[in-house]
């Protein structure tokens, strides 16, 4: 039965606050031990937790004995969202996926304000975004090249198990030690949430004009799949093309192209 909880999400600044106490907000053992990672030099509020933000929620890095968790608060709430979750890590168990991090989704993991609230304890991954990485290897000969090849082989193999991501993009894309890691799964589709609607449309400028919350089944990532694949086999011919957009006309470009 799904655990009850509170039925509006705190504010980001609400879950800022609530971190500094690891011991008092957070429910999970291990986290309630660690230590929340805080702004580097340079960066937002000296001291103050570092969130990762993203259109559901934010993520925090947690240091715990030499392990490093991510924690990530939602900031929009589903009465299925347990439910969901549930389906999407049972699927992705046994699909056991090198693309994939495990997660342990915590219906009354976090508390804000004497309220308990869910959240995600899913191991850090130390990776660059797509983006970044793109930018960063412009100069290397056929780099971009094998990321293309890899990209294909990892869409193939999520059709091939009848997942879709539904929200890829160069944030929710992670290039770690070589190799290519999806993050953010709240608009994951799999078999067993089939006849149900999708709570999110993806990032616009990866997605097509046409899709609505309607569609929802393994054909979600079709088209940003396309994007992504053919911006990359495109700046392996003409790196020229990520100068000629600066970064943010560049996602802009791609929707219009």
């Amino acid at each position: 039965m799904p655990t009850p909880i509170a039925p509006a999400a705190p504010q980001p600044n609400e879950y800022d606050e609530a971190v500094q106490n690891p011991r008092t907000c957070f429910a999970d053992p291990d986290l309630r031990r660690g230590t929340v990672e805080t702004y580097p030099p340079g960066r937002g509020i000296p001291g103050m937790p570092w969130p990762r933000s993203g259109a559901f929620g934010q993520a925090y890095r947690v240091f715990v004995n030499g392990q490093q968790w991510g924690v990530k608060c939602f900031t929009r709430l589903h009465e299925d969202q347990e439910a969901r979750y549930r389906a999407i890590s049972a699927h992705l168990k046994r699909a056991n996926l090198p693309y994939m991090v495990d997660f342990d989704f915590q219906p009354a993991g976090m508390r804000v304000k004497g309220k308990a609230y869910p959240l995600l304890k899913m191991a850090w991954i130390d990776g660059e975004p797509l983006d970044d990485y793109i930018e960063g290897h412009l100069s290397q000969p056929g780099a971009l090249a094998r990321l293309a090849d890899q990209w294909l082989a990892l869409v193939q193999t999520l059709h091939a198990h009848g997942i879709a991501h539904g929200d890829l993009q160069h944030g929710n894309i992670l290039v770690a030690a070589g190799e290519l890691r999806l993050i953010d799964y709240d608009g994951m589709f799999v078999p067993a949430l089939r006849g149900q609607v999708s709570h999110e449309i993806g990032h616009r400028n990866y997605q097509h004009p046409q899709r609505n919350q309607q569609q929802f089944d393994d054909s979600l990532d079709h088209f940003s799949s396309w994007v992504i694949y053919l911006s990359l086999l495109a700046l392996n011919v003409e790196p020229e093309l990520l100068v000629a957009f600066p970064r943010r006309r560049r996602e802009a470009a791609l929707r219009c192209g």
